[in-house]
């Protein structure tokens, strides 16, 4: 596994290691999480886990004893409690309370002492104050605590690559943006201001040219108006170079995978009111555009590897739930189709 894929794996669980995306879901009404493993994508056959009691909220994903399986961090905001599942497909191998923290905390999860394993960091956002756990599966063995403003909003990247998460910092209200390293024995940090943003901007971490870094896409939720950030250097300097990229209409869905295997980002890019679809391959400057079959407008997308075979694919989700249908990927879509 790659460190990328290591990244990606924060988002996409694989909770038994097989390489193929599996499906989580937590319903906060009957609070019981299903883990449906991809090797039963077909059948739908997801399985219960425990009851969750009230007040805790939808977990984060990690890897927190490096053994590529996907783990759970919970956390209850109203207690302030936390804790780690971690995972051996549908089962859990071990479960363990970590120190509760009240208030306004939010977790990031990464890689943030280099070792292979998750580690996290937590950030007040009504105080300003955060915290560096550098993890060893589910006991904490190292923690480092400063303070700055509060209202920021971080994430886990990898801009330089040196194999360990730096974090992106972005204010919601003023559109400033900053980058931290941490030293991976003292946990300390130092940081630069990088552009700012218009707080119109929202991003998503990528790799747009598929060299193991980060980059950064940003797409203008008013105007529709897109744009890469991309990092191309071992250091933060010079700043990233920006490549813009069509604009679309506002309600367009904008969804990121890799759908012909070489490791650069690929856009699913959705028209939501007629089910038109298009993909946007990732080149040198201008992305290469596609069209793929329509799709219901009653269906909305979401982007795993649903076979192992490290190609992206579709799952094409009903709003009713009931219907599921799958377009595997080999470098086109749809390469196969299967219905769940």
């Amino acid at each position: 596994m790659t460190f990328f894929d290591s990244l990606n794996s924060f988002k996409a669980p694989d909770f038994n290691g097989d390489g193929r995306t599996d499906l989580f879901s937590f319903d906060l009404t009957t609070r019981i999480p299903e883990i449906n493993l991809s090797a039963n994508i077909r059948t739908s056959a997801s399985s219960p886990i425990f009851f969750i009691p009230e007040g805790w909220q939808t977990p984060k994903y990690g890897d927190f004893n490096q053994d590529g399986k996907t783990d759970l961090v919970w956390r209850n905001p109203k207690t302030g409690e936390n804790a780690i599942w971690l995972m051996d497909g549908t089962s859990s191998l071990d479960a363990q309370w970590l120190d509760s923290l009240q208030g306004t905390w939010t977790e990031v999860i990464g890689d943030f002492d280099g070792n292979g394993t998750s580690d996290l960091f937590w950030y007040n956002s009504t105080t300003g104050e955060f915290q560096i756990w550098a993890m060893n599966g589910a006991q904490r063995v190292k923690r480092s605590i400063a303070q700055i403003e509060p209202g920021w909003e971080p994430a886990a990247v990898n801009f330089i690559s040196d194999h360990r998460h730096e974090l992106f910092w972005r204010n919601p209200l003023t559109g400033q943006n900053a980058v931290w390293t941490i030293d991976p024995q003292t946990l300390s940090t130092s940081g630069e201001w990088i552009e700012t943003k218009s707080p119109t901007w929202n991003y998503e971490m990528i790799d747009y040219n598929g060299d193991g870094r980060s980059d950064l896409f940003w797409r203008d939720r008013l105007t529709g108006q897109n744009q890469i950030w991309l990092w191309t250097s071992d250091s933060l300097q010079p700043d990233p170079i920006a490549i813009d990229l069509p604009s679309t209409s506002r309600d367009f869905v904008i969804k990121t995978g890799d759908f012909d295997g070489n490791h650069k980002t690929d856009f699913l890019v959705r028209n939501p009111s007629t089910g038109e679809n298009q993909i946007w391959r990732a080149g040198d400057i201008e992305v290469q555009i596609s069209d793929i079959p329509a799709q219901s407008a009653t269906f909305f997308p979401e982007i795993g590897d649903y076979n192992g075979d490290r190609f992206s694919d579709i799952r094409w989700v009903s709003v009713t739930g009931q219907e599921n249908v799958i377009w595997f990927s080999d470098g086109k879509l749809p390469q196969s189709i299967a219905t769940e």
